[in-house]
């Protein structure tokens, strides 16, 4: 076997090691994106679950969001800061989810979730008065699906 054979053998050995490397870089990437996806799925998961877990832990709280939802009564001015805060934590939550979702670092189908969440939430009375307020808080694009999502509901719908 002369040099030039020897160069080529190298060379097919060296563009089939490169190949391989290029083969277990792209599952490597594939890897750390579902973890990725799935680290940001728990972080939008524990921080809902913080929310519930406030309102399930604090009887005020609990009182406070029940009469918001439920009641005609009038809330004191300690409630509404408390349905206040609480509505304020939930929209920062699911505008967090929504920016996760565009960058695609969640499913669609984790945000079907989110959503369904976020349309529900629309539907309370309280949030539709709160909303123009605090409108300008939030994101651009995350306040202009919230206003697309409201134009889509009947005016007269509440619960």
């Amino acid at each position: 076997m002369n040099w030039e054979a020897l160069g080529a053998v190298a060379e097919l050995i060296g563009a089939v090691g490169v190949i391989a490397s290029l083969f277990y870089l792209a599952h490597q990437i594939r890897r750390n994106s579902s973890a990725l996806e799935a680290a940001t799925n728990q972080a939008i998961s524990d921080a809902a679950q913080g929310r519930l877990v406030a309102v399930a832990q604090s009887p005020d709280l609990a009182e406070a969001f029940a009469k918001a939802v439920f009641s005609r009564d009038e809330l004191s001015k300690r409630e509404r800061v408390q349905v206040e805060f609480f509505t304020r934590a939930t929209f920062r939550g699911l505008e967090n989810a929504y920016v996760q979702y565009r960058q695609g670092l969640i499913s669609q189908e984790s945000w079907r979730a989110q959503e369904e969440l976020l349309r529900n939430f629309l539907r309370l009375p309280h949030v539709k008065r709160w909303w123009p307020g605090d409108r300008s808080q939030y994101e651009q694009t995350f306040a202009e699906y919230i206003d697309g999502i409201l134009s889509e509901e009947p005016a007269a719908q509440h619960l």
